[in-house]
């Protein structure tokens, strides 16, 4: 447990203790990631600082853990030797990552920090597009050649485990590179040191293209419940790695994407964020869902003499569009998650769209009546209650054809399903649920007002 005070700390900062705060780090019983969490309190200053005292092998471990904040902030302070150090040490895919946020001044110095062939390893891993398997893999893997016997790959793989991200799965290659095989590192301790590694390696191996999107590629990962997915090229070679813990950040940040695009956000924005950014990224938004409900007021308004005549379609209006809106939302947000997921296939959508049509007048029927029923007893008129149920049921339908088919037609056009949804189903029910329900009020307006 952390018995350290963040004011010691903060004092063998000042004082430049290297050795007692290399040996508390050392002492303090603390995950790396929750030693991080602590440390983090430190300006970015003195964070820096002690990274360098107590040297980059030592807080490497604190470095990849803080928020990419501070790691941006620490790289502009530290010196230049520890800096070379630090940025050497760390993996080439987390490497990668650092160095593509930064401006392009802090770029340079990094590669000119790095030996020729790291620095060109980072640069072919920054060429690939965003959100390819090539974006998100590392360079770092254990491999062994199809002729070596089981001895010899135990041998190779003591040297190469050290400076290797995953040894749990061992890839076996030809002569030419080509990925051939695969191998887990219990079977190879286990088999015989005379076998060679073709006879006793996995044929049956299962990439993905270094240009694959890194969706498709985590879908992947779990179809198979893979800890890791090697990569390859279009020659077949073996080029990347790419673990589960790149998968778990990728789908992390999947479902913050779908999250704040449901709600209408831009995900650049975060609660550290200053207000006037906050504003900059929310008000387009809002200025377009200004728009539709201007279309929604209109749609009101051309009823607005039926309104005046008959005040109770007043009180029972916000009912329809809540509720519609509502059961939008849910066919919406069923759909984009199975569309994330992979669960539906485009030359199929209509599958979905029969199945949420269908939940659509199942629902409507029922809180039709429910709210049809509450309607005849409160005003005692039985046109109003009917008017409600058509009403009702006619804009869960809308829902449901919205819901579905909005993420649906977005995906078609290469697009986030998820942006902007809401705000499309929201105003197609708002607007249909409130023409229907106006609409057969001011066709049976005399009925209602006998009533």
């Amino acid at each position: 447990m952390l018995t350290v005070e963040l004011e010691t700390i903060q004092e063998l900062i000042a004082q430049g203790k290297a050795e007692e705060l290399a040996a508390m780090q050392e002492q303090v019983d603390l995950h790396p990631a929750d030693w991080a969490d602590f440390l983090e309190q430190l300006p970015h200053e003195e964070l820096a600082r002690y990274i360098e005292l107590v040297g980059p092998e030592m807080g490497l471990p604190i470095f990849e853990f803080v928020s990419f904040e501070a790691k941006k902030a620490v790289i502009e302070i530290l010196p230049k030797d520890v800096l070379g150090r630090l940025i050497t040490l760390m993996s080439p895919d987390d490497r990668a990552d650092l160095v593509e946020e930064v401006d392009e001044s802090m770029k340079e110095r990094i590669l000119s920090l790095l030996f020729q062939a790291e620095r060109q390893n980072l640069l072919n891993l920054l060429s690939y597009p965003e959100n390819s398997a090539g974006a998100y893999m590392t360079t770092e893997y254990a491999l062994l050649r199809m002729d070596d016997t089981v001895q010899d790959g135990l041998d190779q793989i003591r040297l190469q485990a050290p400076r290797k991200e995953n040894v749990y799965y061992i890839y076996v290659v030809d002569t030419s590179f080509h990925l051939v095989g695969f191998i887990s590192l219990r079977r190879l301790i286990m088999a015989r040191r005379g076998e060679y590694i073709r006879d006793i390696m996995d044929k049956r191996v299962i990439s993905v293209q270094v240009d694959d999107d890194i969706e498709e590629v985590a879908e992947k990962m779990r179809h198979y419940d893979f800890l890791a997915m090697p990569v390859v090229d279009d020659q077949e070679r073996l080029v990347g790695l790419i673990t589960f813990d790149d998968i778990y950040d990728v789908i992390q940040e999947e479902a913050t994407e779908d999250m704040y695009y449901l709600a209408n956000l831009d995900t650049d924005e975060s609660v550290q964020s200053p207000l006037y950014r906050s504003v900059k990224l929310r008000i387009p938004w809002l200025m377009f869902n200004l728009l539709t409900a201007l279309l929604v007021a209109t749609t009101v308004h051309q009823f607005s003499d039926t309104i005046s005549q008959y005040v109770a379609l007043a009180v029972m209006m916000p009912v329809v569009g809540l509720l519609g809106g509502n059961a939008g939302n849910q066919s919406l947000t069923v759909v984009v998650r199975a569309l994330a997921l992979g669960e539906i296939d485009l030359g199929q959508h209509w599958k979905v769209l029969l199945k949420e049509l269908a939940v659509g007048l199942c629902n409507g029927l029922m809180v039709g009546l429910v709210i049809g029923s509450i309607a005849y007893f409160w005003y005692q008129n039985i046109w109003l209650a009917f008017i409600l149920v058509i009403a009702m049921t006619a804009n869960l339908l809308i829902a449901g054809l919205f819901g579905s088919m909005v993420p649906i037609i977005l995906r078609k056009l290469n697009l986030d399903p998820a942006l902007g949804s809401s705000i499309f189903v929201t105003t197609a029910t708002d607007a249909g649920g409130f023409f229907i329900f106006l609409g057969l009020a001011t066709l049976l307006l005399h009925h209602l007002l006998a009533g």
